[in-house]
């Protein structure tokens, strides 16, 4: 594996000589850096004039002063900074770089909640994150693209501890600093005491295959030992790891413009100008007295000709030129705070013969190489607001505007040329009287007098000029609702409302609160929030690589109480791990507090509606239980639940809790409706009973009433067949 450091070699320029295998490929580098330089001259150049139209400052062959009058139109300086402001407002509703790392699972939960909060941590509070991001932001769209750089800043840290204990002690104290990322080396150590209570136990207590015997001579020297206390001090010694987000500019960034993501780019770089005292601070492991030697002096930034990197690659602050400023780098008393030109590369290369080609990192300044070393990945992010298919570089908004701010410039400069010579009274003369050679001559008498000059003839005064305003200003109007639509802006009468635009929202609720503008700017924060994303999962990767230093496990500790970093120790156990798929708060949607809460509500009401649902299925037909459960099951997977069993019981559980009820018996409440039931029974019953009886009682009495008539009618024939 290639890992150099603090390499000098003859010339890097030249491709003459054998070379090592760190001096080829950062001679490959500096070949590719001039090349790739060349193929994307004109992207510096476009960018350049960008620049110069944001500033106001007066452009050749577009808004030079014509007439004196120097007057520019600000199109595009205000519609940068609106796009600026809405894109950091979108990305940061809070003030701070707000994500969570999606889970892969339920068991899932408390490692990617640990992972999110690190991060959070190393890009809010070890970072300005606001002005990260709207640095970048602002970069990106001015010069179609805004490249940063997460870079680890490793710092060694030293710690003395004094620490008093047996050895065994003395060796776990030890053990937990090595564990916790420092190495502890022992630099004095003195017999202070002798815990005599603690050997009496020892030697006393009873062995395991013998009864109680006396202690030995030899026994008594090894509990004495082994309780006698010291008192050492020691040496910690580590590392502070920190992530540090660095801006790089575009003017000094080359890579292959084919490639539309820096992930797959085969080379990428760019020029960083730096001081060798603030190189050396940057990377301590650097000789300050051989860089200064061998490293290569260049454009300190203020228009020094000669130099191929400062004629291709303009600086960043060159687009604010400063008059008087034209400093040569290499002179000057104090010799480190001279300026050097530091290259900084990635290069996809096969250096092991494997076949499989490896990305390499390489650093160097003239003939001097800081480091070059194998790579894991890029650690680069690219942030474009309007991105062109199937290209690296985008189509920057500042010249989309350019033009608007030409054609507005002109017609505001004809307008005020024609309102000055309006409202001039203007004297003419007739050329009959007036003398050539003396106005040549800058006579002050521009015209003869003579007898035949009269002035109340030949003076006359010409009428002011006539025009139609109108159309300038439809024409003004028509600029203004052009940069409106092709920023975004939007009308004092539209309403951007975070809600509406969250994806998977109806086409209805786009309609009842969006406007065209709206969804400009939705999609052109997410194409920003996609560069968002890279920094997220580059700052995740840096920790697990760095996951040994000290801090970093202090910080997964107090993230997660007291565990270990989880991610970094999947890795270790070759386990899957990847943390690709983030969820980033926007103001335009994804996920917001109101939305989390809805979830959760609705999470519950499935919940509630569940256990209701599963009481009432009859314990004969267990066939339903899956029917049921599975409405509610695609309920939850809509809201995001990716292992349903984890808030719906399962069949088995379900079972398990009718068993429990069933030999629980019914409840106070259950009771009592029972008790009620019966009565109403009994009450029933009851009544049914006396409705017999009463209408047994009809029915004798019918009877009775039957047999008397019948023993009446009898007795009437009786008598008259007596008679």
């Amino acid at each position: 594996m290639l890992d150099k450091q603090n390499v000098i070699v003859e010339n890097l320029a030249s491709s003459s000589g054998n070379r090592g295998l760190t001096e080829q490929v950062c001679h490959e580098v500096y070949v590719k850096m001039v090349d790739y330089l060349r193929l994307t001259q004109s992207k510096n150049t476009y960018n350049r004039f960008t620049d110069y139209h944001y500033l106001n400052i007066p452009v050749s062959n577009s808004t030079e002063p014509i007439r004196g009058i120097d007057y520019i139109q600000p199109i595009v300086a205000p519609g940068i900074d609106y796009a600026t402001a809405v894109i950091t407002k979108c990305l940061m509703p809070n003030g701070k770089i707000n994500f969570e790392f999606e889970r892969f699972s339920e068991a899932d939960g408390d490692q990617a909640r640990q992972a999110t909060e690190m991060v959070k941590y190393m890009l809010n509070s070890k970072n300005d994150s606001y002005q990260v991001i709207r640095d970048w932001a602002q970069d990106s769209l001015l010069h179609k693209n805004g490249i940063v750089m997460v870079s680890p800043v490793r710092n060694p840290i030293t710690q003395y501890k004094e620490v008093e204990g047996t050895r065994d002690q003395l060796r776990v104290f030890e053990t937990l600093a090595g564990e916790k990322g420092l190495i502890a080396k022992r630099q004095d150590m003195r017999k202070i005491d002798v815990n005599l209570e603690a050997a009496m136990q020892e030697v006393m207590a009873p062995d395991e295959a013998e009864a109680m015997q006396e202690p030995t001579g030899d026994e008594m020297q090894e509990a004495l030992r082994n309780n006698t206390i010291y008192r050492a001090k020691y040496k910690l010694t580590g590392y502070e790891t920190s992530i540090r987000v660095k801006h790089v500019a575009q003017h000094y960034f080359v890579c292959n413009p084919t490639i539309s993501t820096i992930q797959d780019q085969d080379f990428v770089g760019f020029y960083d100008p730096m001081t060798i005292h603030e190189c050396k601070t940057q990377f301590p492991f650097v000789d300050l007295e051989k860089l200064a030697e061998h490293a290569a002096y260049g454009p300190a930034g203020a228009y020094q000709a000669g130099a191929l990197e400062n004629d291709l690659a303009l600086h960043a602050r060159d687009s604010t030129p400063v008059p008087g400023q034209g400093v040569i780098a290499s002179q000057g008393a104090d010799k480190y705070s001279r300026v050097i030109m530091l290259t900084t590369a990635w290069i996809r290369r096969d250096i092991d013969g494997d076949g499989e080609e490896e990305i390499v990192e390489c650093c160097f300044s003239g003939s001097y190489i800081l480091y070059a070393k194998e790579v894991d990945f890029i650690p680069l992010a690219n942030m474009c607001p309007k991105p062109i298919t199937g290209n690296f570089f985008g189509y920057s908004l500042g010249e989309r505007l350019v033009p608007l701010q030409e054609y507005a410039t002109a017609i505001r400069r004809a307008e005020m040329s024609f309102a000055m010579q309006s409202s001039t009274p203007r004297i003419g003369v007739n050329p009959e009287f007036l003398d050539a050679e003396e106005i040549q001559r800058g006579v002050s008498a521009m015209f003869i007098l003579d007898r035949k000059f009269d002035p109340t003839k030949h003076i006359f005064e010409f009428q002011p000029m006539q025009g139609n305003l109108a159309y300038v200003e439809s024409a003004m109007n028509r600029f203004e609702s052009d940069k409106m639509a092709m920023i975004g802006m939007t009308s004092p009468s539209d309403t951007l409302n975070p809600e509406v635009m969250k994806d998977g929202n109806s086409g209805f609720k786009l309609q009842l609160a969006m406007g065209p503008n709206q969804l400009i700017q939705d999609e052109m924060v997410k194409n920003c929030a996609i560069g968002l994303r890279d920094v997220i999962y580059i700052t995740w990767k840096t920790l697990v690589q760095y996951s040994d230093d000290y801090n970093i496990q202090q910080l997964a500790a107090t993230c997660l109480k007291g565990s270990p970093f989880l991610d970094a120790k999947s890795v270790e156990n070759f386990e899957f791990i990847d943390r690709k798929m983030i969820n980033i708060d926007l103001a335009l949607g994804f996920l917001s507090e109101e939305n989390r809460l809805t979830r959760q509500q609705m999470i519950l009401q499935a919940q509630q509606q569940f256990a209701q649902s599963m009481m009432m299925i009859p314990p004969e037909v267990p066939e339903m239980f899956t029917k049921v459960r599975r409405t509610f099951e695609d309920t939850l997977r809509v809201l995001g639940v990716k292992d349903v069993d984890a808030y719906l019981p399962t069949f088995e559980e379900a079972a398990k809790i009718v068993q429990a009820q069933a030999a629980k018996g019914p409840s106070a409440e259950q009771q009592e409706t029972q008790s009620k039931v019966e009565l109403n029974k009994a009450k029933t019953q009851e009544s049914g009973s006396v409705t017999a009886l009463n209408m047994k009682k009809a029915e004798d009495i019918d009877t009775d009433n039957m047999f008397e008539a019948i023993a009446a009618k009898r007795g009437k024939l009786s008598a008259v067949e007596i008679d």
